[in-house]
């Protein structure tokens, strides 16, 4: 396709430049001529006054020249005096009659300084005679023959078809030879993003001179690195889903297996093991139901959006969670500087809230405290949810949105925690298109500022 592109684009750029220059040429050589037989006539006007139109009787060379003159033109010459009367006609067919039509006419009252018209392969050209008075005594009437013209014009464009032919097929050559090396690099790439296919998974390695190649090759292998991240991702979405939802079934096998090893259990024993199975139930059906909402989130669930009085919002949430807070002492403040009004799926933002206010306590200090702020301007809202707890560490902050990502393994599953708290957080605060950050100091706390649109944009 490239090949014929450039084949076709070629040919086309050779013809449309030919028949410019010939086009030129023609009017060129057209205006040329015309310029010369009115400077011609020019002359034997100026002759005609000097002999004031006797031309019959005067010396033949006058007379002959007209002759010679009309000869050489391959036309006719008429000499037309004040009073319309033909007193030359080189062709003596109408000499002595009288001309009138409109176009001589125009020329004898001066209302034309010449008047030109073309008729199949000649030329007509009417001339005014004028004295040096600026008096129009006469006119000249001159029918030249075009034939010449054409005749070269058809010369030449006979030679420039071979040109064009032969450029054609160079054209072809060298189109043929450009498409090759342009779609070499191109069929490398190809070649190699067939073995991808096919499960070869490595990086596009090809070397080529042109940029757009290279930047294609990046781009590629961009992606590549960014669906090589994905799928690492996923296996180890994997391997932490088996190795979650494998642990509480194993606790509950182990017990299972103490109770039934030993004979005649005390009845206290078997309900302390009873308890502890119905909490290894309750955490294995607490991690699939948070699977089941991140596995809801990343299908990009549909937005139930409205407008919400997150002001309402954040207090109703506090009153829920003020209960947990209460049994460790942990002080829960809430402080709003102006009331906010937002296009919100509230189920969805209440989760959101409802996990980082909870991390909050869960996370803190016995005695600690729990701030929790809202404000706003012209375009986001803003929630920010802080604690003087445990802190999290510099090197574990990037991590703490990844999926069963604990900082504290043995606290988060003391605390009930399944590690899928924040990743459901970060995806319900991005389906707002809004977005989250987090600063923290070991020992001295953690916060987590929102930022959200308070238009909903689809």
């Amino acid at each position: 396709m490239i090949f014929l592109s450039f084949f076709v684009l070629a040919v086309f750029v050779f013809f449309f430049f030919h028949h410019l220059l010939q086009k030129s040429y023609n009017d060129r050589t057209l205006d040329e001529k015309l310029l010369q037989v009115q400077n011609q006539c020019s002359i034997l006007a100026n002759q005609i006054l000097v002999n004031r139109f006797t031309i019959d009787t005067l010396q033949d060379n006058l007379n002959a020249q007209i002759d010679q003159l009309a000869n050489v033109w391959e036309g006719r010459i008429l000499v037309i005096d004040s009073n319309y009367k033909i007193i030359k006609d080189t062709y003596t067919i109408d000499q002595y009659n009288y001309m009138v039509y409109d176009e001589v006419f125009w020329v004898m009252r001066g209302e034309k300084d010449k008047n030109i018209r073309f008729a199949d392969d000649y030329a007509e050209i009417i001339l005014p005679i004028v004295s040096s008075d600026k008096v129009v005594s006469g006119v000249i009437i001159a029918t030249v023959s075009m034939e010449d013209i054409e005749t070269m014009n058809t010369y030449i464009d006979r030679q420039a078809n071979i040109l064009i032919c032969l450029f054609s097929l160079l054209a072809l050559v060298a189109a043929y030879i450009i498409c090759n090396i342009s779609v070499r690099d191109i069929k490398k790439l190809n070649i190699q993003i067939a073995g991808l296919n096919e499960g070869h998974l490595e990086k596009i390695d090809v070397k080529s001179r042109y940029n757009e190649i290279v930047n294609l090759v990046d781009s590629f292998n961009v992606l590549f690195d960014k669906m090589q991240v994905v799928e690492d991702s996923r296996q180890e979405f994997v391997s932490n889903v088996s190795h979650e939802l494998k642990t509480p079934i194993t606790s509950m096998k182990v017990l299972a297996d103490s109770l039934l090893m030993q004979e005649e259990v005390p009845n206290e024993m078997y309900r302390e093991f009873m308890s502890d199975m119905v909490e290894e139930i309750d955490r294995e059906n607490k991690i699939i139901n948070d699977l089941l909402t991140l596995v809801k989130m990343d299908k990009k669930a549909e937005m139930n959006v409205e407008s919400v009085n997150i002001n309402a919002l954040l207090e109703l949430l506090l009153k829920r969670i003020k209960p947990l807070a209460a049994k460790r002492n942990i002080e829960v403040v809430f402080e709003s500087f102006r009331e906010v009004i937002a296009e919100v799926d509230e189920v969805k933002l209440s989760l959101a809230f409802s996990n980082l206010i909870e991390n909050a306590i869960k996370y803190n200090n016995d005695g600690g405290s729990v701030y929790v702020s809202l404000n706003a301007d012209h375009k986001f809202f803003y929630v920010k949810v802080q604690d003087n707890g445990v802190g999290i560490p510099e090197d574990c902050q990037t991590q703490v949105f990844e999926r069963f990502y604990r900082v504290d393994k043995a606290r988060s599953r003391e605390t009930g925690g399944t590690g899928l708290g924040l990743a459901i957080t970060r995806n319900a605060v991005l389906m707002h298109k809004g977005a989250i950050k987090l600063y923290s100091e070991p020992g001295e706390g953690t916060t987590f500022t929102v930022r959200i649109p308070l238009k909903y944009v689809n």
